[in-house]
């Protein structure tokens, strides 16, 4: 991993900040309290976010501001990377907000939790490690603030042993150990458990013996009881086969004596219904009798009726004659007034000609000279115009009489011809009053069936009056009044008459349908007698069968008192089978707690302990080797020399005596912290091996307390530890020739800025 940038908003002492970080050893330089370690805190919240004790956003947004970012760019396994991370401060509370991952160009929005999830696995980062160490792995291998290493130089020796173990991943062998001492107490606890549980086995085994034989003895009787069962069964399967057949026939006679009864009902009702229409039919032939008597003879009427309506129907036939010349009349109306019409044109016509001439006459007699071309008119020329107009005045004037008196003869024949249609309407008129008062009389005369004759064409015919047409009315209506008086008493007579017939042809249909049934019944009596006692047969076969039923139900109460006896001792022999499965089960059981048990405590544990001194003396004397080398490189003292105890606390010796590093001077104990450091990343790094963090080391502030001497040795640390990148936080002024880059960070009226 090669950290290229890192920006900064709004976090701690700067406001809007870019840093670019290239490869090689690089110098953050500036004053103490110039915000150089807040770059590394800001890198360090990039990858992981807020951890609690550890980086807080309160820690790190600038005072006063509602929001604020750090965006990280690096390359790591040659992809570009990009990290956001943001910050907002709440009511209460600074909180991460949704921040973003740019990998070779292609976004992905994250919540702060889901960053640090792709983070620890691009890192390659044990996460289970991170968790528990809270962030330690990332402290010791890459960036560790210089106090908290000296810290971990003056803890309780069995507190940094825990430490380191995490780190180490040595600290599951000691869970291996408590985990299996749990198991083994657990099993000790089961092991009692499971002797109380096959105490009685033995009692049990007997139980279940006695119980196997009493199944055995109940099951013998039902076996012999099953053969007069299946017998019984059979006899009964038969009896009640030759019952079915019987209830077969009885249901078969019982409807043939329904249908009887049905039968003989049916005839009842018809013979009633005969009686009953022919009562019907003799009293509509007294009635029919009782209304002719009543008639009185109307051929007088008849006669009186048909000569009368003959009469007015020849009259009405002659209107209705003249009527049909209406429309020769009408087209020669049209045409007589369109003659008229053209005469009184005509007469306009030569009238106006007659104006025309005489002011012709009247304008030559006063004119003086030609308008046209100018001579002057002489008195001869002016006679010989008016003689011409005159003599076409004349003719005009002989015309116009001949067309007036046209017109006055048109005039004459339009009245007359008007007067003629006035009589034709007058007669359509009363010939349509006619035909509607005649239609009520031709509707008598069809009802009592006179025949009107139409009379021969004759004068005498077309010439009634109206008059003499209103006395035939008259007397139409008289001869109608007695017909229509009669009318009710024909139809009665009509109606009866047809009832009686009705009433005949019925009564005939019914005595026809009760010889059919009569003939039917006849049939069903024979069928009833063929079937013979059919009750008496049922009534002995029932009797046996319910002798068979009643052995069969004392045989099945046998039955069901020996099955109910087997089932009782089938159950217990379950219930006490299972129980003896589950005893030898446990018993088993207990066998391989016992087994598990004695491999835990003599064999696994012991082999625990063994692999686990062997790997942390692996660690130790790796550790040892390191952390003697770099404090040799720091302090360059033959006299003074440092190793580490079994507890990985350091131990410092001067000509051969231990000192306690609490009596070391300030340079010393830097030196001793920064030896132990970058013990500690090395071994961290050989360690785990999917670390991917292995190119970047970060320091801060490591040379504090140290002498020219001391600050000299730390180039040949820097260069032995030949490290892509190395991000250095310093204000000695002396290291920026120890490095190939150097970035000043500078703080004016509390804001930091990069200056060249």
């Amino acid at each position: 991993m090669i950290i290229e940038s890192v920006k900064l908003s709004n976090i701690r002492s700067y406001l809007s900040q870019e840093i670019e970080l290239p490869q090689g050893a690089v110098l953050l330089s500036g004053d103490i309290g110039s915000g150089k370690s807040t770059i590394l805190l800001a890198i360090e919240f990039a990858l992981f976010g807020i951890s609690k004790g550890l980086l807080s956003g309160e820690a790190l947004l600038r005072h006063g501001k509602q929001q604020g970012y750090v965006e990280l760019q690096f390359r790591l396994d040659g992809k570009d990377v990009i990290i956001r991370r943001n910050l907002r401060r709440l009511k209460d509370s600074i909180r991460q907000d949704e921040g973003y991952l740019i990998i070779n160009g292609v976004k992905h929005l994250c919540t702060a939790e889901e960053l640090r999830a792709r983070v620890l696995e691009m890192l390659g980062y044990p996460k289970e490690l991170l968790k528990k160490s809270k962030g330690l792995i990332y402290r010791f291998t890459v960036y560790t603030p210089q106090e908290e290493m000296k810290r971990i130089l003056f803890e309780d020796p069995q507190v940094r042993l825990d430490t380191l173990r995490r780190v180490f991943q040595i600290e599951k062998y000691k869970l291996v150990r408590e985990g299996a001492s749990v198991v083994m107490q657990a099993l000790r606890e089961k092991k009692r458990e499971l002797e109380a549980r096959i105490e009685d086995l033995p009692e049990k085994q007997q139980q279940l013996g006695q119980l196997s034989e009493n199944l055995a003895a109940v099951e013998k009787k039902l076996a012999a009881l099953l053969p007069a069962i299946n017998q019984t069964e059979q006899l009964l399967q038969q009896k009640q086969v030759s019952l079915k057949s019987l209830e077969e026939k009885a249901r078969q006679v019982n409807s043939l004596k329904s249908q009887l009864a049905a039968t003989a009902a049916v005839i009842a009702e018809k013979k009633n219904l005969v009686l009953a229409k022919e009562a019907e039919i003799a009293a509509a032939r007294k009635e029919i009798s009782s209304l002719k008597l009543q008639l009185e003879d109307n051929s007088a009427y008849s006669r009186q009726l048909a000569s009368g309506l003959s009469r007015l129907k020849s009259f009405s036939d002659s209107l209705l004659k003249d009527v049909g010349m209406r429309s020769n009349l009408e087209d020669e109306l049209a045409a007589a007034e369109q003659r008229k019409s053209e005469a009184e044109s005509e007469v306009s016509r030569l009238e106006a000609l007659k104006s025309a001439s005489q002011q012709l006459k009247q304008k030559i007699s006063i004119l003086t000279s030609c308008p046209t071309c100018l001579q002057p008119v002489t008195d001869g020329h002016k006679h010989k115009i008016s003689l011409e107009e005159d003599s076409k005045i004349a003719e005009l004037t002989l015309k116009s009489a001949t067309a007036i008196d046209k017109k006055s003869l048109l005039m004459q024949k339009i009245k007359l011809l008007k007067s003629e249609l006035n009589d034709l309407q007058a007669k359509e008129k009363v010939a349509a009053g006619l035909i509607s008062e005649l239609k009520p009389y031709f509707e008598t005369a069809s009802l009592f069936g006179i025949e009107v004759k139409p009379l021969p064409s004759s004068p005498s015919a077309a010439a009634m009056a109206v008059a003499d047409m209103q006395a035939e009315l008259s007397s139409l209506a008289s001869a109608r009044k007695k017909l229509e008086s009669s009318k009710e008493k024909l139809f009665m007579v009509s109606e009866k008459e047809k009832l009686a017939a009705l009433a005949e042809k019925a009564a005939a249909g019914f005595r026809t349908e009760a010889r059919l049934l009569e003939a039917k019944m006849a049939e069903l009596s024979a069928r009833v007698a063929s079937f013979g006692d059919i009750e008496a047969e049922t009534g002995l076969l029932q009797s046996e069968l319910d002798k068979i039923l009643g052995e069969k139900t004392s045989l099945l109460m046998q039955k069901s008192s020996f099955e109910k006896e087997k089932e009782n001792v089938a159950n217990l022999l379950q219930l006490l089978s299972e129980e003896v499965q589950k005893k030898e089960a446990a018993k088993k059981e207990l066998e391989a707690a016992n087994n598990v048990n004695y491999w835990l405590g003599e064999m696994f544990v012991s082999l625990v302990d063994v692999i686990e001194r062997h790997v942390m003396l692996k660690v130790h004397q790796e550790f040892n080797e390191l952390f003697r080398d770099w404090f040799a490189m720091l302090m360059g003292s033959e006299t003074l020399t440092a190793k580490i105890d079994d507890d990985f606390t350091p131990v410092v010796e001067v000509d051969g005596f231990e000192i306690p590093v609490e009596n070391l001077s300030g340079g010393e104990k830097t030196s001793c912290a920064l030896a132990y450091r970058l013990a500690l990343n090395k071994v961290i790094n050989n360690l785990v091996s999917t670390i991917r963090t292995k190119d970047l080391l970060i320091l801060d502030e490591p040379t504090d307390g140290f002498s020219t001497e001391q600050l000299d040795k730390l180039r040949d640390v820097l260069a032995q530890l030949q490290l892509p990148q190395i991000i250095i936080v310093s204000h000695e002024e002396r290291i920026e020739s120890f490095v190939q880059h150097v970035i000043r960070v500078q703080k004016e009226q509390h804001i930091s800025k990069m200056v060249a």
